[in-house]
């Protein structure tokens, strides 16, 4: 999937999700790739938060909702599926393909950004660990254009470049807690077509 030329802002979330590279093996397959995202996507927004309530909501729901959501089979996936999913999941490929998605969906043209680490919690008890990311974030759309893993046992301003090539940033303010304000940061920012960036706080 070609994610610098390819126009998604257009498909739903499932046909996005759908796309990106499946982690397993095409042997003993049993469940779309989109199906099973769209299904965690479902159930978190309705309260789920471990693996074990994102397969329960699954089975709770009839199967007009799971045929809407590409399930083929009567029954949804079961944890050690999701766990499998989840475990080995190319997350680079999902943040970038998510966020040009989001991008192109709802951002607008010239909107500031504000750059900020941050630590999410893991799924308690299921072996799936939290993650260190640095996002840009668009306040007055509400979108995450962009986030990038920070290596463990590595800071965040090692995780600012790489997630700067992502972003779309001509003619945008970027914001950003003290230690993004450093001037080769700032530097790479200017370089890259943003007006002015700006210390916050």
């Amino acid at each position: 999937m070609d994610h610098e030329r390819e126009n998604i802002g257009e498909l739903s979330l499932l046909e996005v999700m759908g796309r990106l590279p499946d982690p397993r093996s095409g042997h003993g397959r049993r469940h779309p790739l989109g199906a099973i995202l769209g299904l965690a996507v479902c159930a978190m927004l309705c309260g789920a938060r471990s693996l074990y309530a994102i397969s329960q909501w699954g089975r709770d729901q009839g199967q007009e909702v799971s045929g809407e959501l590409g399930f083929t089979r009567e029954r949804t996936p079961c944890v050690s599926t999701l766990h499998q999913v989840f475990s080995r999941l190319d997350r680079e490929a999902f943040e970038l393909t998510l966020g040009q998605w989001l991008a192109e969906r709802g951002l607008e043209a010239g909107e500031p950004l504000a750059m900020d680490g941050k630590r999410l919690r893991g799924i308690h008890g299921e072996q799936l660990p939290g993650v260190h990311l640095v996002a840009a974030y668009a306040h007055r759309s509400g979108i995450v254009a962009g986030q990038q893993a920070v290596a463990h046992k590595r800071n965040e301003l090692e995780a600012v470049y790489p997630l700067l090539d992502r972003l779309d940033l001509p003619g945008r303010v970027v914001t950003g807690e003290a230690q993004f304000t450093q001037r080769k940061v700032c530097r790479e920012i200017v370089a890259k077509g943003a007006l002015s960036p700006l210390g916050k706080g």
